[in-house]
């Protein structure tokens, strides 16, 4: 305006608050007399200038903030393992390293000017253990929960100090440091976070059960299902890891019993010419308890099937020999899931002699294209009949030709995204009916 916005920034930086403050006031208590108008201009155009000047210090010394907090944050962001950032008073981000996309996965510009509450949420969780002399006295050490772009919750170890003005004196804002908390380097620490949150989960029941129809080859009807167990609380989060979380935490066996009560209890809801396999541990297998929920579930047991999970070993399956027949006793079936993923799960179908097994996905893709593939699959199908399995189950089955190879191996039934998705939608599963044939989805895209 009239270059008074380039000379009132020039004043501005000779002008104190004070000097400032006692302008504008003596401006205002002293008006001039109303036959001036030489008088009051003066006053005016006084008030004007002091009036920018005013705004601009605000403006530069803002600028100042912003400055110095990235400053800081930048020379951080060059040393650090974490992704680093920095807020202003009012907790808004100000500057983040181009590493939030790794571990938040957001990119910088999406989250200056952001409220970092939003992102960054205080909770009663554990504080970190640091050692005297790591961080200085003024940083703060403290764990607080992330919330990743896709929905998953994170653990980071936030290190926090104020950033101070020129003085020495003036906090201007805080520059801090998150980095991913890990079972390495604070075991104590995930396992209470683990513990906590599958505390949560059985408190709050948050779980919710999905089918996944199993089609027979031969005729084309759905005869049986799996139940997969979703935790609304936890989105992006794979089960899989949250069972583990919970095992990790000590309270694993109480996540299973839940998933397999809450699995029986929706099973009731299905055809009742179909059968439902739930996954349990060999820990689960091994404990009284599964037979007891098995019991209470109201359900005919002739339709239930334990599936036996690969991912855990065992050490000495003598101790499962007891938990088998008892199920065996009440008609409950048993399957080995994941065959052909691993060592365990090999083990677990010598071991065990199950009524059904399910052939890995990795064995399944593919197979009508790979001689090897089809060499296991067909091993499987032989070993399956010397030891009277009643079927042979291949999971994952994406494609028409994989289907049609594998009917031709000997496989018994498929299950996969082209004979039916989980779904948690009561009104596919009254779809499933025992005598109609199932509804082929068309191909995965690209296969």
């Amino acid at each position: 305006m009239w270059g008074l916005n380039e000379r009132a920034s020039e004043l501005a930086l000779g002008l104190s608050s004070a000097t400032c403050l006692a302008l504008f006031v003596l401006a205002v208590t002293h008006p001039a007399p109303s036959d001036s108008l030489v008088a009051g201009g003066i006053v005016v155009f006084t008030l004007l200038v002091v009036g920018i000047a005013w705004v601009a210090r605000i403006g530069l010394l803002e600028r100042a903030t912003v400055q110095a907090l990235r400053r800081q944050s930048e020379a951080t962001a060059a040393t650090s393992g974490g992704w680093v950032y920095a807020i202003d008073p009012e907790g808004t981000f100000v500057y983040v390293s181009e590493a939030s996309v790794d571990f938040i996965g957001y990119e910088p510009h999406e989250l200056v000017g952001r409220d970092a509450r939003t992102l960054l949420t205080p909770t009663d969780a554990p504080h970190v253990d640091t050692r005297v002399g790591d961080v200085p006295q003024h940083v703060s050490v403290t764990v607080v929960r992330g919330r990743h772009r896709d929905g998953r919750d994170l653990w980071f170890e936030v290190t926090v100090a104020p950033v101070f003005a020129g003085d020495g004196r003036s906090v201007v804002g805080f520059g801090g440091t998150a980095r991913l908390v890990t079972d390495e380097k604070h075991p104590a620490v995930v396992r209470e976070l683990h513990r906590r949150g599958a505390a949560e989960l059985l408190l709050t029941e948050d779980l919710t059960v999905a089918f996944q129809p199993i089609v027979e080859l031969v005729s084309g009807r759905v005869v049986g299902v799996e139940a997969l167990s979703r935790f609304r609380s936890r989105p992006g989060v794979g089960p899989d890891v949250v069972f583990a979380e919970a095992w990790n935490a000590g309270l694993g066996l109480e996540l299973e019993l839940l998933a397999v009560r809450r699995s029986l209890e929706e099973a009731r809801l299905l055809d009742p010419g179909l059968y439902v396999a739930v996954n349990v541990s060999p820990s689960v297998l091994a404990n009284p308890a599964l037979t007891d929920a098995l019991k209470a579930c109201g359900l005919d047991l002739r339709r239930v099937v334990i599936e036996v999970t690969e991912h855990a070993s065992v050490t000495d399956y003598s101790i499962l020999e007891r938990p088998r027949q008892r199920l065996r006793d009440l008609g409950v079936r048993l399957a080995i899931d994941d065959a052909g993923a691993g060592y365990s799960s090999l083990r677990h179908i010598v071991s065990l002699s199950p009524d059904i097994i399910k052939i890995d996905r990795a064995l399944v893709a593919d197979v009508d294209k790979d001689r090897a593939r089809r060499a296991l699959v067909m091993a499987v199908v032989v070993y399956a009949l010397e030891i009277g399995t009643t079927m042979v189950v291949a999971e994952g089955v994406e494609t028409r030709a994989e289907m049609t190879t594998l009917m031709s191996l000997g496989v018994d039934a498929a299950q996969g995204y082209l004979t039916g998705r989980p779904t948690t939608s009561h009104a596919d599963w009254f779809g499933w009916r025992a005598e109609s044939p199932a509804v082929v989805a068309p191909e995965v895209p690209g296969r």
